[in-house]
């Protein structure tokens, strides 16, 4: 007998995008913040008007406040993201059951659902936050070594312009791997409460550097609940649940 499925899992790549333009964003304008904090220190040393312990406690002032203001923007844009993502898993799913002429279906906010979109709101609340973490944890080094290993000002300034490109990169890739991770795992919870239990794995086709595993599961029937054994370490995953990961699935029909 013949499988019936319903249409592939995808990915909306102009929600990814908006998610980045977000983070973005909030991390040009820390980056002038971030900036003009360590030219004025950096001249403030250099005339003897600032000694080194008046700049590191500075600095964690500054990271405090930019920590703050990425926290507070967390709490709008990590739901908001969530919610954009669900709208159209949900939407897409819809559409794919009325082309098989199937009963309507009315999808609620079911406990498992709830708990989906909770976990994956606190995850983005917390990559979030990690942003000005990390970026001022190289401020900071690039700052410090620069004074005290007499670079120049030019030196510093380039120094820092490399961990802006990094940390937008960052954004990127967070808004990138999120947006597949939060539509596979709410699609997988919205099939399963339709009774769905299995998938067929459906390798994405693209990226330079393919996982092998993920061209050889191409074509392989999965549970919903488990995943296939295609991890970097051998471990059941979902499609887009790796890093980088692009792949989707088929659901398939239970009748």
């Amino acid at each position: 007998m013949k499988i019936k499925t319903l249409r592939r899992v995808r990915y909306n790549a102009t929600i990814a995008n908006q998610y980045a333009m977000s983070l973005k964003g909030l991390i040009s304008e820390m980056v002038k913040s971030a900036d003009y904090w360590a030219r004025a220190q950096y001249n403030a040393h250099q005339s003897g008007e600032r000694g080194m312990n008046d700049i590191a406690d500075r600095l964690i002032d500054l990271r405090e406040r930019w920590v703050a203001t990425f926290s507070d923007a967390a709490v709008t844009i990590a739901p908001k993201f969530v919610k954009a993502v669900d709208s159209t898993a949900t939407k897409s799913l819809k559409r794919s059951i009325g082309e098989k002429d199937l009963p309507k279906v009315k999808f609620t906010m079911t406990p498992e659902m709830k708990q989906a979109v909770d976990g994956i709101v606190a995850e983005n609340v917390n990559l979030i936050k990690s942003i000005p973490e990390k970026y001022f944890t190289q401020v900071q080094t690039i700052t410090i070594q620069s004074i005290t290993r007499g670079r120049d000002l030019q030196y510093m300034t380039e120094e820092l312009q490399k961990q802006f490109g990094v940390t937008r990169r960052r954004a990127e890739r967070i808004a990138l791997d999120q947006n597949n991770k939060a539509t596979a795992e709410l699609a997988r919870v919205r099939q399963q409460s339709l009774g769905i239990t299995k998938g067929i794995w459906i390798h994405s086709g693209g990226g330079s550097h393919p996982r092998p595993k993920h061209v050889k599961a191409n074509g392989q029937e999965f549970d919903l609940d488990k995943g296939l054994p295609v991890g970097d370490n051998g471990e059941y995953v979902l499609p887009g649940q790796e890093i980088n990961c692009g792949c989707s699935w088929k659901p398939v029909l239970p009748f």
